[in-house]
């Protein structure tokens, strides 16, 4: 692809003058410097001249040249875009500047399109048709380093997997180069109806299923050693068959070779933007999707890299929404409207959320996606405004019947539905309103005064009766639209927040997390910021890291010490004082038990409560998960009580019989990760002898002299008495002929047990 930074030529010009047999001289591809071609006529430089006339002759070199000039304005090729011309050179002869995963046609003028013939579905299986809006819930995986990677049929060779390697060098820690990869998926999580659960990963060489497994993810992400010198980025398999590519099953291979090539992974700048941008771009042809064009360096699709935009903009953001609808997919029907809760209680509240997306006419698109429903209570009368605002702007973008000479369409995405809304009762009965008052490409915009307290449903839906068979291009029919339920004067909106992907990490290494990528100012009516970042990293519902006074936290880290699943938070604040909270869970594996803390005792006969402390204790939840192995006579009882971080266990106790071997014992823990023993954590003792007053181990003549003293006094009040009233053997706060009873049978025993 031209480097945009030099002078380019107009192709769709070129393609023109060509097929209208003119000549086009002294022509200019992007970098290549201009070389005169051995055929005059010819609009190529002089290199790819000479390629196309080693590979064809005559009317099929005619139909080649025309290809490639196509093919230069309209290139769905995964390179990075300042290639050398002996890269090009390469591209050209090697894939006929197609992905490495597309199959090069023998028809030059074969038909591209922007979505491939298969998307996953709910289940993660990439059976489902494109274009039907339906939610995909998808795993992802790490395939170990040493995993056999790379798929032949994609034009490179096989090698070991070091991707894992390659993060850990480039990023300082292996999971904060994971989680910059995370971040490239998560753009897809923040647009679109896609949902990631981070899955273990078996490490089976990379292979074509595009079927759900459990011994790893539907998406698996590893990389070898291409090469800087190629200039392909990374390659990714469409998602399943039948489809346009050699390779299927939606995994990744990206070029490692890069991470050592400054300006390109490297590049720290916006977060590492590029970096980023080439993961969302790749996860795109693993959801379905084949490059855009034209190539204007403004969508995330074009088939070369750009960072001057963050992932997805408006065109890549229809077309995600085509397949997979918006991030609130399947709210289609009044059952599964998406609540947006109570407007009135505890506080007033407005609700507003950018980039939704309709598909169709409202009782007739895919999945009956044409509409979207929502709903929200207020418990006082209030003043209400609904905006249903459309965007998308005017767009050019390739349906590639005849590449970007025939199909490069410019649309008014505003436009392309005729948005408007009715807002009803709880169960649909009662209409309160449809406001349909502007035409397409207008905002619906109407404010209920005084409306009543109760329980309200809102569809907002495509109205633009052109749409209802889907139109004659079924890709134009996405309108994508902001919402907007403003209650009461100047309540504005909470932000966007997104805390990244569902992921895994080990035990006792470095977790990072990344909330300053995707999240979002919402709110529009006064300039809004996003002013800090607060988590709850340790999943006990308190928020502790970034929370004011102490400083914000928009990429903490955070090491885990046990094993478990922890809800970890995210709560964003907007220099309005707005906060949303979103949540994903943290999957700790590979965590080491052990147990700490000072040894217990306990009397024979007695019921002791005792505390665990150490590390990987989480998954402790029944007391017969902790037992004595020493002796006997000592059982546990209660319900453990892990704390979030699996550091400490109450609610146990020792119950200690009469019988019990006295001496130090030996504790045993272990849950479905292990087990640890400790000796003498237990010291057993015998009871007291508590008529031996003086302590020396007998109940003999000079204990009866105390106890007779304390029985000539009584009360235990009596201040002459000695301190504690000893002698008080039944502990009635009298020294009387109970006592004698006891004190009399220990003398005759004489000997403390």
């Amino acid at each position: 692809m031209p480097n945009r930074a030099q002078k380019t030529w107009n192709l769709t010009a070129a393609a023109l003058a060509m097929t209208a047999g003119l000549a086009a001289t002294n022509a200019q591809l992007g970098a290549f410097p201009y070389v005169s071609s051995p055929q005059p006529q010819s609009p190529l430089p002089y290199a790819l001249e000479m390629a196309v006339q080693n590979k064809a002759q005559g009317a099929r070199a005619a139909m080649l040249r025309a290809s490639l000039i196509q093919h230069m304005a309209s290139s769905i090729t995964c390179y990075r875009p300042d290639m050398t011309q002996a890269q090009w050179e390469e591209a050209l002869s090697t894939y006929q500047l197609l992905p490495p995963t597309q199959v090069p046609s023998d028809d030059p003028f074969q038909d591209r399109f922007n979505v491939d013939q298969r998307k996953w579905n709910s289940a993660g299986n990439a059976t489902a048709a494109p274009g039907d809006a339906g939610r995909a819930n998808l795993t992802y995986s790490f395939p170990p380093d040493g995993t056999t990677w790379g798929l032949s049929a994609s034009g490179f060779a096989t090698g070991s997997n070091n991707l894992i390697a390659s993060l850990t060098s480039a990023f300082g820690n292996e999971d904060t180069g994971k989680e910059y990869v995370r971040q490239g998926l998560a753009a897809w999580k923040k647009y679109a109806g896609i949902t990631y659960t981070e899955n273990s990963d078996n490490g089976i060489a990379q292979d074509q299923v595009s079927t759900r497994r459990s011994t790893v993810g539907d998406i698996r992400i590893g990389g070898l050693a291409l090469g800087a010198s190629t200039p392909v980025l990374a390659y990714n398999a469409f998602p399943g068959s039948p489809s346009l590519a050699s390779i299927v099953g939606g995994d990744m291979c990206i070029n490692t070779s890069y991470f050592s090539v400054g300006g390109t992974f490297p590049d720290s700048s916006n977060n590492f933007r590029y970096f980023r941008n080439v993961i969302a771009h790749e996860h795109g042809h693993g959801t379905g999707f084949i490059h855009q064009i034209p190539c204007t360096n403004s969508k995330l699709m074009e088939p070369q890299i750009s960072t001057a935009f963050d992932s997805h903009n408006s065109d890549d953001r229809r077309g995600a929404t085509r397949n997979y609808g918006d991030r609130y997919s399947g709210n289609q029907s009044l059952a599964t409207a998406l609540d947006l809760g109570n407007l009135t209680t505890p506080a007033l509240k407005s609700f507003t959320n950018r980039d939704l997306s309709l598909n169709g006419f409202w009782n007739n698109g895919a999945n009956a996606s044409g509409a979207d429903f929502y709903k929200f209570t207020l418990d006082s009368a209030q003043n209400v405004r609904i905006v249903a605002t459309p965007r998308g702007g005017n767009i050019t973008t390739g349906q590639q019947a005849s590449g970007c000479t025939g199909t490069s369409t410019a649309y008014a995405a505003s436009s392309a539905g005729n948005l408007a809304y009715v807002l009803t009762n709880a169960d649909g009965t009662v209409t309160i309103a449809t406001i349909d008052a502007t035409a397409a490409g207008a905002a619906e915009n109407n404010l209920f005064t005084a409306l009543p307290a109760g329980t309200y449903v809102l569809r907002v839906f495509d109205n633009n009766a052109a749409n209802l068979t889907n139109g004659a291009d079924p890709n134009t029919i996405v309108q994508l639209y902001d919402l907007d339920v403003q209650v009461g004067t100047n309540i504005y909106a909470n932000p966007y927040a997104n805390a990244g992907l569902n992921k895994r990490v080990r035990a006792n290494t470095t977790a990072r997390f990344i909330g300053n990528v995707h999240s979002a100012t919402t709110e529009i009516r006064v300039a809004t910021s996003i002013s800090r970042y607060e988590w709850d990293l340790d999943g006990d519902g308190v928020f502790e890291t970034g929370v004011s006074p102490a400083a914000s936290q928009p990429q903490p880290t955070f090491t885990y010490v046990s094993n478990g699943v922890y809800n970890v938070s995210l709560r964003v604040r907007d220099s309005n004082a707005k906060t949303t909270i979103d949540t994903i869970q943290v999957t700790v594996t590979n965590g080491t038990m052990t147990v700490t803390g000072a040894p217990v005792n306990g009397q024979t006969g007695t019921v002791v409560p005792f505390t665990i402390n150490g590390t990987n204790l989480k998954n402790v939840t029944l007391a017969s998960q902790v037992s004595i192995t020493t002796g006997s006579g000592v059982t546990v009882t209660g319900t453990p009580v892990p704390n979030a971080l699996g550091t400490q266990v109450t609610g146990l106790s020792f119950n200690i019989a009469p019988n019990a071997t006295v001496g130090g014992q030996t504790m045993r823990v272990f849950n479905v990760d292990g087990n640890v023993s400790t000796t003498n954590f237990l010291t057993v003792t015998a009871p007291p002898c508590p008529a031996d007053f003086n302590n020396d181990s007998f109940v003999d003549d000079t204990d009866f002299v105390i106890f007779a003293a304390a029985y000539n006094l009584l009360d235990c009040a009596d201040p002459n008495m000695p301190v504690g009233c000893p002698a008080d053997l039944n502990n009635d706060g009298f020294v009387d002929d109970t006592d004698f009873v006891l004190f009399a049978t220990a003398y005759e025993t004489l000997i403390c047990p």
